[in-house]
């Protein structure tokens, strides 16, 4: 879900304890997204967020909104 501010929430239901993960979207993804749109489809392939090396559970639900938001092919502003 987008609001205003560009922040993407996702809440979880785990062992009935509901968590809500925040993506911020920062001027350096708007650019990186910008990029995303204008590469060609064999390029866009290739480009996403990875996932870091020593992630834990939030940071991989994050990397995967992220990646969506990447690929909702809504316009960046």
């Amino acid at each position: 879900m987008y609001n205003q501010c560009n922040y993407i929430i996702m809440a979880t239901n785990d062992n009935n304890i509901e968590k809500s993960y925040t993506l911020e979207i920062t001027e350096r993804d708007k650019a990186f997204k910008r990029r995303y749109q204008a590469a060609s489809p064999e390029e866009q392939e290739k480009m996403g967020y990875d996932v870091p090396h020593h992630a834990d559970m939030e940071d991989i639900i994050i990397t995967e909104m992220a990646n969506e938001w990447l690929r909702d092919g809504k316009p960046v502003d």
